[in-house]
């Protein structure tokens, strides 16, 4: 018994003494306006926004690094912010990107969002002809399997800067079911050896063409394609986050073929993502009042948030 406190101890010395041998960062200052301060905690990092001598935001994660090395981040309107990444630990996960902006009132936080598994060096953050940022909803990684070649749903999000942070933007989430259906969920990530994102998706131009080739696919476990229960998976995400749950729920149940199981479990997986998602609320606002997939609770270790992993797809 000794033995093992005593060891227990020495673990505990070791993890201390390397925490405090890393040096303290400052990743961001703006002088009298306030500075951001990456310290040793524990094992990580603790990302600290100081003004006046005063902690005013912090966050904590296993490291933090200057994304994109300073290059200002437009955010809309004009207006630009310094983002800050912090990553998890992990072999596939998770990143969260803070952004930072200097106004009338000194250095402030204005948003967190999280990135998922998405290697900050590769993020496209503001797509073509977009005006602000938009990003993939991190809830939906994973979709079919726990880790690694996992296919990810990426509903997206748009964002506006109302002039003290930055919030989803609800009329901007409100799109043609076409938009749905076509380049509106791209993936955020764009790196130099891929076609850009939203040459990478399969495009449709309304819901009855979606359903045709949806019906048309093989569904029984095809070995060189992913399966069609995560593409319609998909498409069903991103009707409900421009707005379109019902037209969500009918694509599923017109598209899957009865003798095939998985629409259950692709069901309430897709409620349960929803409830758990830090946007849940803006999805909400954007489609009618109870509307299918919407009315969850999150139950973040619940049975539902691996329903499709069940259906051994891989």
């Amino acid at each position: 018994m000794r033995a093992a406190i005593l060891f227990v101890l020495i673990l505990q010395f070791f993890s201390v003494h390397e925490a405090s041998a890393q040096p303290r960062r400052t990743l961001l200052d703006e002088g009298p306006a306030g500075r951001v301060v990456a310290a040793p905690q524990g094992q990580g990092e603790a990302l600290r926004l100081r003004r006046e001598g005063r902690t005013v935001w912090q966050a904590r994660d296993q490291r933090f690094t200057l994304f994109s090395e300073g290059t200002p981040v437009p955010i809309g309107d004009g207006q630009t912010a310094i983002g800050i990444t912090g990553w998890s630990g992990g072999a596939y996960c998770c990143w969260t990107l803070h952004l930072f902006r200097r106004g009338p009132g000194g250095l402030a936080h204005i948003a967190s969002l999280p990135l998922g598994k998405r290697e900050p060096a590769v993020l496209r953050l503001t797509p073509p002809g977009a005006a602000g940022i938009r990003l993939a909803d991190a809830a939906f990684d994973f979709w079919e399997a726990p880790a690694s070649l996992a296919a990810d749903l990426h509903p997206t999000i748009p964002f506006r800067w109302n002039g003290r942070a930055l919030e989803p933007d609800l009329a901007a989430m409100r799109r043609p079911v076409a938009e749905a259906l076509g380049t509106a969920c791209a993936e955020m990530a764009a790196p130099d050896d891929l076609p850009p994102p939203e040459e990478r998706i399969a495009r449709y131009p309304d819901l009855d063409a979606a359903i045709a080739a949806l019906r048309a696919r093989d569904w029984r476990r095809p070995a060189d394609q992913p399966h069609p229960g995560v593409e319609a998976a998909r498409l069903a995400a991103c009707l409900i986050y421009a707005g379109h749950a019902g037209e969500a729920a009918h694509l599923l149940r017109e598209a899957w073929p009865a003798d095939i199981p998985g629409r259950a479990e692709t069901e309430r997986q897709l409620a349960a993502r929803l409830a758990c998602s830090p946007f849940a609320a803006a999805v909400r606002a954007v489609n009618a009042p109870r509307a299918p997939f919407t009315t969850a609770r999150c139950q973040r270790n619940g049975p539902d948030q691996t329903a499709v992993f069940t259906l051994g797809w891989r």
